[in-house]
């Protein structure tokens, strides 16, 4: 038993040999766990697409497209036509998708194997992750079998394994280990620049699989530099640390944002995406097992109820960290003592340590929305500059499992080698026990992890013959080439954070693979952050037209479109799109989907026809003036013109327009109303963030006992009914229940401090259709149709 101990003890020290073998040997064995779980599809790696959801397909999709039809490094133009996008905003991994295009023009076309390449490259990452691990815990001292246990345990653990079938670009482990490495080296050296150079290269890198990762080792690296500072306030440290940091951070993201600006011209990308305050990180989610796990449910069972979490916050740190977490609070944050100033590398170690440990446990505390989202403190966010656009904060809490977990077991080791507790057996027994018993509980746990989540497939709809497996398939029947753009209806837009148009997921797999295998782009977007102003043009080409769509002046040519229409929706899209399939030419037609042809002088058509309509409508009614407007019947009808506001920067009919703030109450109605149906409707700026994003509160009180009667909380963007010159109208229908009540409307966006723009405000019964008729429009119910 001494002379077994002897030698793993001897295993403690740093030689390379000793390394070198045992990363063989610790990958060998994670490869050959991954193959035991994965080997039924990794024996045919092309053969499927992981997970099956619709951010996995599509994540598939635009790196495929960018591979095979993408001419630059830099655009992708598989959706947004005829806009396309940066590659950054599509989760195509950009660095690997611009490299695997490099290989298929220069070397081997991975025409119909880009999926299995991509699958490759995951289970690659793994590998990665696992030896950055390792070498990390080598690193501090660590002995080989030691680091190999944990190293495993973290592996298959760690909470970015969750991303592996989803968003795929966010599962690559060696990333933050990677960071934890090169800092080890950065603080073991007197001449640190060129760590520091290697630090701001992989940040990076990083960056181009998926920002998110440069956001979280960005944030983490400088709060570890001003604990540093903290630590030691000297001058030589200030400008030594704060230059480092500089090239490690500054110049890696100018270098992106020249490139993003070089190859990117959209300049009014949304800056406040929805989430920032919501999708942040709980410590139930990190401190406490995943809600499948057995301990979770007798914990939830038999001690506590647990409070439920949202997916972006499930990241569990293991059993061990949350003990480890709690001794840590409880001591004081006393993790080492005055005999560990022995060993010279300790002294290294010690502030190495400390300072991971200070800028994680800060970086949880902040990604758990402290002090930020605690209510009262929402004003902070506007002051957060860039990092308003992460808005997952729920995923910076990854670095605490990494850092938290290298921290115990270093100190769980250092602590069972210096045991002097007993003598003899039962102390080197103990010590044992100190060592040990931690690792078999986190392997057990990652053995729980992986048999418990398992991997979602689908076929790879990259191969065509999977894609269209009989003749009488549309991508076998229809000639595309004529075609110039796929229009989706219904259509789908989102990640703009402006609006929200959703699809059908079947309807998207089929939009996507005939996109892919035609080579034409598809009109619909699933991206993210995508342009206010695009965003403006393509939501308008798809409503009801007052006027001919800018989207017209846009497109490439004149060629028709190709109209996918989700079959079991067509008279929901006859109803929703009259002027896209009114006069469109049925191409195919079975009962998943049907494909018209659009010629685009159809809807030139259809807007002067259908303005023509509306003026005949006017003249041929029997109308009762009313203020400015002519009603089919008198009674009642509140109307905002806003004229005498002559001052705002936006109009847009007449002499005025309204300017609020959006976080600020603009009252729409406050009095009574007869009992029955109303419609209410307006007119905002929409061209630029936040533009359709206004929300619109009712309120209906008794007279008599002021008991509420009913309350409508709407978000205004799913009531956008049409644009015209950047504006967008909103309509809502309501019901006045009580025939004694009063009745409060409002707009309200809470914490958007931001400016919006008001104009032609129309309150009718729904029963009323009220017309008017200005110099160049003809208005019917405060659609303004252009003449």
């Amino acid at each position: 038993m001494r002379a077994l101990e002897n030698i793993l003890q001897q295993l403690t020290s740093p030689k390379r040999s000793h390394t070198f073998w045992g990363l063989l040997a610790v990958l060998v064995l994670c490869f050959g766990l991954f193959w035991l779980k994965h080997g039924h599809w990794l024996q045919s790696p092309n053969d499927h697409m992981l997970g099956g959801s619709p951010d996995c397909f599509k994540n598939y999709m635009t790196g495929v497209w960018h591979v095979r039809h993408d001419s630059t490094f830099a655009h992708y133009g598989g959706m947004n036509y005829p806009y396309g996008e940066h590659v950054l905003f599509t989760d195509n991994q950009p660095i690997l998708s611009s490299a695997m295009q490099w290989w298929s023009r220069n070397v081997s076309d991975l025409t119909g194997r880009t999926v299995g390449a991509i699958n490759l490259f995951q289970v690659i990452s793994v590998l990665l992750g696992c030896a950055v691990l390792f070498l990390l815990l080598r690193k501090l001292h660590l002995p080989v079998w030691y680091a190999g246990m944990i190293t495993l345990g973290m592996v298959f653990l760690n909470p970015q394994y969750g991303r592996f079938d989803a968003h795929f670009a966010l599962s690559h482990t060696w990333v933050f280990p990677l960071l934890l490495l090169l800092l080890s080296s950065y603080e073991e050296r007197y001449s640190r620049r060129y760590q520091s150079l290697l630090i701001g290269l992989l940040l990076w890198v990083a960056a181009q699989f998926h920002f998110y990762y440069f956001g979280i080792c960005a944030l983490f690296l400088g709060l570890y530099t001003a604990y540093q500072l903290i630590r030691d306030p000297s001058l030589r440290n200030l400008r030594v640390r704060v230059s480092h940091l500089v090239v490690m951070v500054a110049v890696p993201f100018a270098l992106l944002n020249i490139w993003l600006h070089w190859a990117d011209y959209a300049t009014d990308r949304p800056g406040s995406p929805y989430g920032f305050t919501t999708y942040i990180g709980e410590w139930e989610g990190v401190l406490l097992p995943y809600e499948d796990f057995p301990l979770y449910h007798w914990i939830d069972e038999n001690i506590i109820s647990i409070r439920r979490v949202n997916g972006e916050a499930k990241a569990y740190a293991g059993a061990l960290s949350f003990l480890f977490t709690l001794w840590l609070l409880i001591s004081g944050f006393r993790m080492f003592g005055k005999s560990w100033d022995e060993a010279a590398y300790h002294r290294v170690h010690k502030r190495y340590l400390q300072g991971i440990f200070a800028a994680a446990l800060a970086l949880l505390v902040f990604a758990c929305g402290f002090p930020f989202a605690i209510k009262g403190n929402e004003w902070m966010v506007d002051y957060m500059g860039p990092l308003r656009q992460f808005r997952g904060l729920g995923r910076f809490t990854w670095a605490y499992f990494y850092v938290i977990n290298v921290l115990a077991f270093y100190v769980l080791w250092n602590w069972s080698v210096r045991f002097k507790g007993f003598e003899g057996g039962r102390g080197r027994g103990l010590r044992w026990v100190i060592a040990l018993a931690p690792v078999v509980l986190l392997c057990w746990e990652a053995y729980t992890f992986q048999k418990l989540r398992p991997i979602g497939r689908m076929d790879n709809m990259e191969k065509r013959d999977v894609a269209a497996p009989t003749p009488e398939h549309w991508l076998n029947k229809v000639d595309f080439s004529k075609y110039q753009a796929l229009l989706p209806l219904p259509y789908y837009h989102f990640g703009s954070e402006n609006v929200w148009l959703n699809f059908d997921f079947a309807q998207f797999i089929r939009n996507e693979t005939t996109a892919l295998h035609t080579g034409i782009p598809d009109m619909g977007v699933n991206m993210s952050r995508t342009s206010c102003a695009q965003t403006l043009n393509s939501v308008q080409f798809v409503l009801e037209p007052c006027r001919p769509p800018v989207m017209l002046n846009d497109l490439l040519d004149n060629r028709p479109l190709a109209i996918l229409v989700h079959g079991p929706a067509w008279e929901e899209v006859r109803q929703r799109y009259p002027h896209l399939v009114g006069k469109a030419e049925p191409v195919y037609d079975s009962p998943d989907l049907k494909i018209l042809s659009l010629p685009l002088d159809s809807i030139r058509a259809y807007v002067y026809a259908r303005s023509e309509a509306i003026e005949q409508e006017h003249v041929s009614r029997a109308l009762t003036p009313q203020g400015a407007w002519q009603v089919s019947q008198t009674g009642f009808l509140h109307y905002l013109s806003f004229d005498s506001l002559s001052t705002a920067k936006r109009k847009f009919q007449g002499a005025g327009a309204y300017t609020g703030n959006m976080q600020d109450t603009t009252w729409m109605w406050q009095d009574q109303l007869p009992k029955g149906q109303y419609v209410l409707s307006f007119w905002m700026y929409a061209r630029q963030d936040l533009g359709m994003n206004h929300e619109l509160k009712i309120y209906e009180n008794d007279l008599g006992n002021g008991n509420e009667i009913q309350f409508r909380h709407e978000g205004m963007r799913f009531h956008l009914k049409t644009i015209v010159n950047d504006w967008g109208l909103f309509e809502l229908p309501f019901e006045v229940r009580g025939d004694n009540s009063r009745l409060k409307a409002f707009l309200f966006k809470e914490h958007a401090n931001q400016p919006f723009f008001l104009d032609e405000v129309l309150l009718r019964p729904q029963q009323t259709d009220a017309y008017r008729r200005e110099e160049d429009w003809v208005v019917r119910n405060n659609y303004w149709y252009l003449r």
